[in-house]
């Protein structure tokens, strides 16, 4: 199966909380980008006219593969609704205001068209038993968050060895391994400082990137225990850091016997599960590592995260040589697990 032969195969749009007004301290602007990330497409807005780009805030970042549409604000000023870029793979127009910059808390949710290729005869047949009127899908982290090398990054970082950290960095294809090699050229040995010269987001990153494969480890870890227990079918995706594991009939997750969510576990977490517990002392890390005193931007505290999320106004169109999936996220979940739960790939 091919996910994202063209950007135009998976097209996202926020779907913003509310409607926005008609005056308020921050203008808002809808973009519409092809083969742009939200960071480079902010650096572009910031150069163009000439914004600071930590003023320029946003609801969630959007993958460089595909043709997104997202929002952005801008505190007010006068003549900020003239703010206009009409290119090919960047669009930039003003629809409003807010009396809040955007964030995470300022998105309901995606919706997304998908356009698979070269699905196979068995994925077609897996998808024939699936039962679409209500679709669950355990709330994995999927490789976006990874990238290439941030796990290994993070948790070496997490182990306060920022030599081998920074050696898996400089191996990297990403722009921030320049940084790191030509910073090191002038200055060998000093990793931590390699480490600083990096953007804090893309630090945090790296440990948020953790943080994503321990949650992917004990949510499967569950399911497989709840599978074995109840003697029901079960399937495992591998992927770049493991395996996920998804049942074959989305009720069987109404029946998992562990609580609604898990923990994404930082500095302060107080109660961790035993599945997360076990992984922490295999992978040789505790708790405390999330306070990382040489760098403390790196620091992160815990937060939860829900085990499953119910993907709404789903539809399947199968046409002679694709397929074209249409439905809405929650915010914070990946559409290519729905790809993966409604195709066993």
């Amino acid at each position: 199966m091919i996910i994202k032969h063209t950007p135009e195969d998976f097209i996202v749009k926020e779907i913003p909380l509310k409607e926005w007004d008609d005056t308020g301290p921050y203008a808002v602007f809808r973009l519409t980008k092809i083969g742009l990330n939200t960071e480079q497409a902010i650096d572009i807005i910031s150069k163009r006219f000439h914004i600071p780009s930590n003023i320029i805030k946003y609801s969630g970042t959007k993958d460089k593969h595909a043709h997104t549409t997202q929002y952005i604000s801008i505190p007010t000023k006068p003549n900020i609704g003239k703010l206009y870029i009409d290119e090919e793979n960047l669009k930039m127009a003003h629809v409003g205001f807010s009396d809040e910059p955007l964030s995470l808390g300022t998105l309901a949710g995606n919706r997304f068209m998908i356009t698979l290729r070269e699905i196979s005869s068995e994925s077609i047949a897996a998808l024939r038993h699936k039962d679409l009127t209500r679709f669950l899908i355990p709330n994995y982290f999927d490789e976006q968050r990874f990238s290439s090398n941030n796990y290994n990054i993070g948790l070496h970082i997490l182990k306060k060895d920022y030599k081998k950290a920074t050696e898996y960095m400089c191996e990297s294809s990403d722009i921030y391994a320049d940084t790191a090699r030509i910073y090191l050229a002038a200055h060998p040995n000093d990793y931590i400082g390699a480490l600083k010269k990096i953007p804090k987001k893309t630090l945090l990153m790296f440990i948020h990137s953790v943080q994503s494969y321990i949650f992917n480890e004990a949510l499967a870890k569950i399911l497989i225990g709840d599978a074995s227990s109840r003697n029901i079918e079960s399937y495992a995706v591998a992927y770049s850091l493991g395996k996920l594991v998804f049942y074959d009939t989305v009720q069987e997750y109404d029946y998992v016997k562990e609580t609604e969510s898990l923990d994404l576990i930082g500095f302060d977490t107080h109660t961790i599960n035993h599945h997360i517990k076990h992984i922490l002392e295999e992978k040789g890390i505790t708790l405390r590592d999330f306070i990382i005193r040489a760098i403390p931007d790196m620091s992160v505290e815990g937060t939860t995260r829900e085990c499953f999320v119910e993907v709404k106004s789903l539809e399947v169109h199968m046409l002679e040589d694709r397929a074209i999936i249409e439905f809405d996220l929650p915010k914070g979940s990946y559409a290519t697990i729905v790809v993966k739960a409604l195709f066993n790939e």
